[in-house]
């Protein structure tokens, strides 16, 4: 199961120290500390969703070590990049369509576009420093928003990994 409580507490607060600075570069800090605290939470999660399916499907210990190499590999949280080949190691490509095809087309298509979007502010904000200029950032209640969309989704792969993997 996907645990989203700390993550959700962590944005929670984080909106808070948000609404309640007068500060533009305060209300900067918490909203660029919120969407990577959410891109990390992500990662860890797509990391973890494959490391606990690899133990009810996998008997043999160096096929175990052989997923959890490759679990360490993969470094950031695309669905194609990332997430994906990550479930094809470990179930082929007939267990990704298999699994694919039972989960939700809507949720599916969510919260691949939730990752998407976040891919793309996560990298503009990884790549620039706060300067004083006055940049545009989402602010941690729009994070929180995506945090409901991705945690679905991370769910339901979650979920259909798990009763593929029994």
């Amino acid at each position: 199961m996907i645990a989203y409580k700390y993550i959700e507490r962590n944005l929670r607060e984080l909106d808070k120290r948000f609404t309640c600075r007068s500060s533009t570069k305060d209300m900067n800090f918490a909203s660029k500390l919120a969407i990577l605290e959410l891109c990390g939470w992500i990662e860890q999660s797509m990391d973890d969703c494959i490391l606990r399916a690899s133990v009810r499907a996998l008997r043999k210990a160096n096929n175990r070590t052989l997923i959890e190499s490759g679990v360490k590999r993969h470094h950031g949280f695309e669905f194609e990049r990332n997430f994906k080949p990550m479930i094809i190691n470990l179930i082929g490509v007939w267990g990704f369509e298999k699994i694919s095809g039972s989960i939700d087309s809507a949720v599916e298509l969510k919260f691949i576009n939730e990752l998407n979007e976040l891919k793309f502010k996560r990298n503009s904000l990884a790549h620039t420093y706060t300067k004083g200029v006055t940049q545009h950032y989402d602010a941690p209640s729009v994070t929180i928003e995506r945090l409901a969309h991705v945690s679905a989704g991370l769910k339901a792969y979650d979920d259909a990994l798990c009763e593929y993997c029994s």
